[in-house]
């Protein structure tokens, strides 16, 4: 029995295919849809209610402006009430674009599974922690100026 070369091709292509798929999966490049979208006003200034973010819970946020900069980041509140600001990404796993899962009082990098401590954000980063970003709070909203957010620009580009 001899096998036709078109039958062949789309074998290979169904699998090619179905690969493909399945690294997007498992390669958790499809991890994060959760992401809320947010935008710079007039004044370049991006404002989020955190006033009802419980102790834990972790957010995350798709920056675009004008000028179609993306940038990743996540917004949570440590077990003293601090409110702790990152960028979704860290210095050495940024290039494969996976970004953090919460887990309880952590935060998990997608790529290499190390796990940091809420707590510490704001504290800095490097290496495969989270890079901060820098924040203030007034009253219940977190106030982030635009040029802050477009430091991270690099690792989302």
């Amino acid at each position: 029995m001899r096998i036709k070369p078109i039958y062949a091709l789309f074998v290979v292509l169904l699998f090619v295919g179905g690969f493909l798929v399945a690294e997007l999966f498992v390669g958790g490049a499809v991890a994060h849809d959760g992401y809320t979208r947010v935008a710079p006003d007039q004044a370049g200034t991006v404002r989020i209610d955190v006033a009802d973010l419980p102790s834990g819970d972790v957010r995350f946020f798709r920056f675009l402006n004008y000028g179609n900069q993306e940038v990743k980041f996540f917004v949570a509140r440590d077990r003293s009430g601090t409110v702790q600001v990152a960028f979704d990404a860290n210095e050495i796993c940024y290039k494969f674009g996976r970004g953090y899962r919460p887990e309880g009082s952590w935060v998990t990098c997608n790529k290499c599974d190390k796990a940091f401590r809420i707590d510490e954000i704001n504290d800095g980063g490097g290496g495969c922690k989270p890079i901060p970003l820098r924040h203030r709070v007034e009253g219940g909203e977190l106030v982030l100026a635009e040029a802050d957010v477009l430091q991270g620009w690099r690792y989302f580009h």
